[in-house]
């Protein structure tokens, strides 16, 4: 039954796919492509209101009175002039597809129809779509095509594959620590870079809002970056102020791991947990992995033990024993998960004291403190909601042994 139930959900959302594919290709060919893909005449296909758009995404204001023709003459210049920045800014893959239309004079008809990113450049009036020879096509306009082959050299190519970097390891920083003004998160960054002080912090700035709206695993605000499951930065922020430990240190190769889309860290108790909802609830690799994760948002956002178990009761019904498993389960992996609000520390490393010397500024003393004053029906320090003694002091009692 289960087989049967799987192909079915797997036909709809092929079909659902389908009609999404024909929806968007139906989209794109609405227009043509002018014969000179001039700016002017490469605006002039597009709605009052995608223009607005693409005057706010490259920085122009006081426009409001202007008739349609009228913005377009002064977002040639604008357009024109963001370029040349944005560009320096781009990632590797942005820069492959400029390339690959670059290459093609200017057009190309091999993107995929539900290729959604493509859209974002749209956005900014550098790359726009259209019908062309009956196709579905991507087309630089003329001037922005000139300017990308004046930069188009190693040098850029280059600069994208730093940005790339830039980005995935700022995207790693946030999936352990949650949320970082940009200060913080471009000192942490270029501590894991090769030395180059022409990669300035306003430098810093563009390729991170360039690769928020290219990737999805983290978003930027006025002041802050965030993970994306993120729920409320700053009360994330509040919790951890008098923690009195620095961020955890995390070498290079975990940072840059965590920073790809769609990652899960693997760790034994992750397995564990996975393997207990495949077993005890009949769940698939990736249904167990979707549990997990809901269960790692509720911990990461400050939800306690009782929200999780609210969350496992609307699973389904399992026995006695299973129940129990599962409340150790839940308790390791709980203990053993990098928590944004104890700063990428676990609650095991944060109650057992045991801290790089150099993470512990005042709080070698403090966490010591706190671990002499935590008695056994007291709240566990972790944070779960749990007495102590129901909690952590069980593995600490063994790690002492």
């Amino acid at each position: 039954m289960r087989a049967a139930e799987g192909t079915q959900t797997l036909l709809k959302i092929d079909r659902a796919w389908k009609i999404e594919t024909e929806k968007r290709q139906k989209q794109i060919m609405r227009r043509a492509i002018p014969g000179k893909r001039t700016l002017a005449n490469a605006l002039g296909t597009m709605t009052r209101q995608e223009l607005e758009d693409i005057r706010y995404n490259v920085g122009l204001s006081g426009t409001s009175k202007l008739n349609k023709a009228e913005l377009i003459e002064i977002l040639i210049p604008a357009i024109i002039t963001f370029s040349r920045s944005w560009f320096v800014s781009m990632l590797n893959e942005e820069y492959q597809a400029m390339r690959h239309i670059a290459e093609r004079e200017g057009i190309s008809t091999q993107f995929r129809s539900d290729e959604m990113r493509l859209d974002y450049f749209q956005s900014l009036g550098l790359v726009l779509n259209g019908s062309y020879n009956g196709k579905p096509a991507w087309y630089m306009p003329n001037e922005v095509l000139e300017e990308f082959k004046k930069l188009n050299a190693g040098s850029l190519a280059k600069a994208a594959e730093w940005n790339t970097d830039a980005v995935r390891l700022a995207a790693g920083l946030l999936y352990y620590y949650g949320v970082l003004d940009y200060d913080q998160l471009f000192v942490k960054v270029k501590q894991y870079m090769e030395a180059d002080e022409t990669f300035t912090f306003t430098d810093f700035i563009q390729v991170m809002f360039n690769g928020a709206c290219w990737q999805h695993n983290f978003r930027v605000s006025d002041r802050l970056m965030c993970y994306y499951t993120v729920a409320d930065p700053e009360r994330i922020i509040a919790a951890r102020a008098n923690l009195g430990v620095g961020f955890a240190k995390l070498p290079y190769d975990k940072v840059y791991d965590a920073g790809e889309e769609n990652y899960i860290e693997a760790t034994k108790a992750y397995k564990a947990l996975a393997q207990f909802f495949m077993r005890a609830y009949q769940r698939d690799v990736l249904a167990a992995a979707n549990i997990v994760s809901e269960i790692t948002i509720l911990l990461q956002n400050g939800g306690q033990m009782k929200d999780v178990l609210m969350y496992t009761d609307s699973l389904g019904d399992v026995t006695e024993a299973d129940e129990k498993e599962m409340a150790t389960l839940l308790m390791h992996f709980h203990n053993a998960l990098r928590l944004w609000i104890l700063k990428g520390h676990t609650p095991q490393e944060i109650i057992s004291g045991h801290l790089d010397p150099a993470e512990r500024k005042t709080a070698g003393s403090v966490s010591r403190q706190k671990k002499k004053k935590v008695g056994r029906n007291d709240p566990c320090p972790c944070g779960s909601g749990k007495k102590y003694k129901n909690c952590c002091l069980r593995e600490n009692v063994t790690e002492q042994k």
